[in-house]
């Protein structure tokens, strides 16, 4: 669930432990630090921090022109990540990536 503090930021933390990511093969891409990671169970975590929603997410970056880049868990059910990619539209987000894990070649 999203809590409801949010805590100070660390613009160089690692997305959480438990995290699995989805994997992909032939991408020529790094994970950055300023993408929403996105549990199974629908918690959102940004450079290390717990989020409370995609409100309090999207009002941290209000200034920023880049592209929207979730990193969803392997285990979120793409019903979930279509619905949160929705909500990002319906706020006005125009650039969304879905980042993924390269399998070793």
């Amino acid at each position: 669930g999203e809590a409801d503090a949010l805590v100070g930021l660390d613009p160089l933390a690692q997305p959480p432990r438990e995290l699995r990511f989805v994997e992909s093969t032939d991408l020529d891409c790094c994970t950055r630090p300023d993408a929403l990671a996105i549990s199974k169970d629908l918690d959102l975590t940004f450079r290390g921090a717990p989020i409370n929603s995609l409100s309090d997410y999207l009002a941290l970056r209000a200034e920023e022109q880049a592209p929207v880049r979730l990193l969803p868990d392997k285990d979120l059910p793409a019903s979930d990540l279509l619905r949160l990619i929705a909500n990002l539209k319906a706020a006005g987000t125009e650039q969304i990536v879905v980042l993924t894990q390269a399998q070793p070649r």
